[in-house]
């Protein structure tokens, strides 16, 4: 008999350096009569974009007027 030998799969588990691959920079405005700049952030989505810039203390008017621009 053969001993069991370990899978080579990759493991379905994003390691670091993958994460860090996927990450992108975004820019998150909070528009107005003119476009405030908030800041930047780092995310792999727009959505997630908008979710960490929820952080920058806003209420609930506020989020809804974010534009996110990917930074290139």
């Amino acid at each position: 008999m053969l001993p069991a030998m370990p899978s080579r799969r990759p493991s379905k588990k994003d390691t670091p350096a993958k994460l860090a691959k996927r990450m992108k920079r975004w820019r998150v405005i909070l528009l107005r009569s003119k476009g405030q700049l908030l800041g930047e952030v780092q995310a792999t989505d727009v959505a997630a974009a908008k979710a960490v810039a929820a952080n920058f203390s806003l209420d609930e008017v506020q989020r809804d007027r974010l534009l996110v621009q990917e930074l290139g």
